[in-house]
């Protein structure tokens, strides 16, 4: 007679309740999360082993391309809108609240003051397509970037500035942006670079 093997009963665990608490999780960094969105131009820093880390907030970002073009942003949509607000009124002109919307959610542009309306009322696919001409900062009479710099510290005084400038950047440039930004007394801000091993035995200077 054949032995009765007895029924094993295999230990059962209920992922009801990981489920609910994994799809929270996914649901709480989806409506968290800011989206990056596209910017003007890509730039390729130059690297450097500096151990300074850029500050997460409250950010105006001078961009050089390998072009020799400039490009303003700001990190603050908030910031933004009263930047604009105030450039408008300076330069006398109006943005209607599509024209507003749509500067807002600009990481950085670079179109002079005097094509801004243009390329904001354009649809979202044509403005992603313009190849934007850079904002003007060679000039005393038409120096956009100095103007943009004023009103972005005058919304927000806390802002801290960086200059992003392409591997392949000419100084001629660079030293157009120092200047607008010496002109009105200020003489410190970031350098953004791409990172870089540093050489065994390198210490940070403290």
């Amino acid at each position: 007679m054949a032995a009765v093997k007895p029924k094993r009963n295999y230990p059962m665990m209920d992922m009801t309740a990981m489920c609910d608490v994994a799809f929270l999780l996914l649901t709480f960094f989806i409506l968290t999360a800011q989206f990056k969105s596209q910017d003007a131009a890509t730039i390729e820093t130059p690297s450097s082993i500096s151990g300074l880390v850029v500050p997460d907030k409250d950010v105006m970002t001078i961009s050089l391309d390998k072009e020799g073009k400039v490009y303003f942003g700001v990190d603050n949509q908030v910031t933004r809108q009263g930047m604009l607000e105030s450039m408008a009124s300076a330069e006398g002109m109006q943005f209607s609240p599509a024209e507003t919307k749509a500067f807002m959610l600009q990481s950085n542009f670079g179109v002079p003051m005097n094509q801004l309306k243009g390329f904001l009322s354009l649809p979202k696919d044509q403005m992603a397509a313009v190849k934007q001409p850079g904002i003007p900062v060679d000039s005393t009479a038409q120096n956009d970037l100095a103007k943009w710099i004023y009103q972005a510290r005058k919304t927000n005084n806390d802002l801290r500035i960086c200059i992003k400038g392409d591997n392949l950047s000419k100084f001629p440039k660079f030293k157009d942006v120092l200047n607008a930004l010496q002109a009105q007394n200020i003489n410190k801000f970031y350098l953004v670079t791409g990172s870089e091993q540093p050489p065994a035995g390198w210490k940070e200077d403290e």
